[in-house]
């Protein structure tokens, strides 16, 4: 799948948590390589900074984001940019991405 491709999960969404500008915890709706649609109660503003922490399903470890900017927010969800992260886990988000197929 490319990584330009959204995968969009149901009924077992990844969970997710962050800090930084905003803090709380969601779930991921949309997933791709470069950045994920979150649903979440926590009030962020477009270009707030924060790490995040994904579980992703089946996956043992949590997958860390070291830097994503929210790009966008609408009513519980927010839309973020992944900006910096190790080659470790953009490796693990692809090869979930590959594995999981499109819906």
């Amino acid at each position: 799948m490319p990584p330009a491709c959204l995968l969009s999960f149901a009924p077992f969404a990844p969970t997710i948590s962050f800090n930084g500008d905003a803090e709380g915890e969601g779930v991921v709706i949309n997933l791709s390589a470069g950045g994920c649609k979150i649903s979440s109660d926590a009030g962020v503003a477009v270009g707030d900074a924060m790490s995040l922490i994904i579980l992703l399903p089946g996956e043992l470890c949590p997958t860390t984001i070291d830097l994503a900017l929210v790009r966008w927010g609408r009513d519980l969800h927010f839309g973020v940019e992944f900006v910096s992260m190790g080659t470790t886990e953009l490796t693990r988000i692809r090869r979930f991405l590959a594995s999981a197929g499109p819906e």
